[in-house]
């Protein structure tokens, strides 16, 4: 009785499962052919898609992903037309570097082979400009200082010949990639100072923390000068925000101190001279409790020669407060020409375009980039959902 009924539940069971194109043959065993409509596409065809040529309104946006502290992004965008032309995916707080004749972006993160643990390594990677695909990588090897993404700890020579990447492993240095063979060359020191500013093809400066500017120059070899500027600012009383708006064009720094000065430093010849600070606030303004803050929150525009900064109400110590207003000035008479009030569109990163009809983009603490008319100030669109923490904006001439 028990051998019967598990025979007939095997068979059952077999009958069951059985195959569909069983069903299908005939009694000489042949498979009836497939209907059409029930055909699958088995191949996938897979498109590399290529960018336009890019222009003075490509935006580039970079994002360390702060609640995925391994991983951050590049977003690329048409600042016109605020659309979406691509991204790409790197590792821990990247720093962004565009070549200067626009071919390729290098990207400097770090990762661990498991993920956020094990074996680390630091890399300056290429990507092709058009493609957005990877063509080549150096390994950093001796790190680079992994800290919140900042514009300044990278960048590329003048020349386009080689990238920087800032290190601090202990002591300060500047790492060097030979972008031609993407190799790693070596390590610049610069003790006491951090940031890397190029104003020549052999040559860039960083600000260090006594105050002063350190000027290095080098060779191809590697074998490098310093110089180190008397103090141009406060570090005790008041320091400057470590995003200045880096007029290349002219080779100029217009750095912004936390209670709203503004310094000028000329990179060029070859040892930096300062202009004389003055104010971006009246005394109306300081009783109104008016101060500069946010990250990158200083922009230059030199067709019109005129900046751009960031400001909110607030007390001291709120200089990572993101903007209510930027306010722009024009840089002849240091006055201040027009207020473009952000709404509810609070920002803590602004860029504006160099050209000569230039856009103003701003960075939301919602992850939304606003688009304005730089001249009028008039809002003219927006990009939601640029993932969860933007934070660095650059565009053609960075």
């Amino acid at each position: 009785m028990k051998r019967s009924l598990v025979a007939t539940l095997a068979a059952a069971y077999c009958c069951l499962f059985a195959s569909p194109l069983a069903a299908q043959s005939d009694e000489r065993g042949s498979l009836d052919p497939i209907h059409e409509e029930a055909k699958l596409e088995v191949a996938e065809e897979h498109v590399t898609l290529t960018l336009p040529a890019a222009d003075p309104h490509r935006v580039y946006v970079v994002e360390p992903i702060f609640p995925v502290f391994s991983r951050s992004k590049v977003w690329v965008l048409d600042g016109d037309k605020m659309q979406l032309l691509g991204m790409f995916s790197g590792g821990a707080s990247g720093n962004l570097a565009i070549s200067p004749d626009h071919s390729r972006l290098y990207y400097a993160d770090t990762h661990w082979r498991r993920g956020d643990r094990g074996e680390r390594t630091d890399v300056v990677t290429a990507y092709d400009a058009r493609t957005l695909s990877p063509v080549g990588e150096a390994i950093l090897e001796k790190g680079r200082f992994l800290v919140v993404t900042k514009r300044f700890n990278s960048d590329t020579s003048p020349d386009g010949r080689y990238v920087f990447s800032y290190n601090m492993a202990p002591s300060t240095a500047i790492s060097v990639v030979d972008a031609q063979s993407m190799t790693y060359r070596g390590e610049i020191e610069i003790p006491g100072c951090a940031l890397v500013f190029p104003s020549a093809p052999r040559r860039f400066s960083s600000v260090c923390a006594d105050g002063t500017m350190l000027t290095t120059t080098f060779d191809d070899d590697l074998n490098a000068s310093s110089e180190r500027s008397a103090p141009f600012f406060d570090a005790e009383n008041d320091p400057v925000f470590e995003h200045p708006a880096f007029d290349k064009l002219h080779n100029q720094l217009h750095f912004i101190s936390y209670d709203g000065k503004v310094i000028t430093a000329n990179l060029t010849p070859d040892q930096p001279t300062f202009e004389k600070p003055w104010s971006l606030l009246t005394a109306a303004d300081r009783k109104n409790k008016w101060r500069p803050g946010g990250w990158m929150l200083a922009s230059y525009n030199a067709p019109l020669n005129r900046l751009y900064v960031l400001m909110h109400r607030g007390l001291k110590w709120t200089h990572k407060q993101a903007g209510e207003e930027v306010w722009v000035y024009d840089m002849r008479t240091r006055k201040r020409v027009q207020r473009i009030k952000l709404g509810d569109a609070h920002s803590h990163t602004i860029k504006v375009t160099r050209d000569e009809k230039p856009l103003l983009f701003t960075l939301t603490e919602t992850a939304t980039l606003v688009s304005w008319d730089a001249r009028t100030g008039k809002q003219r669109g927006k990009f939601e959902g640029l993932g969860l923490s933007p934070y660095v904006l650059m565009a053609d001439g960075d």
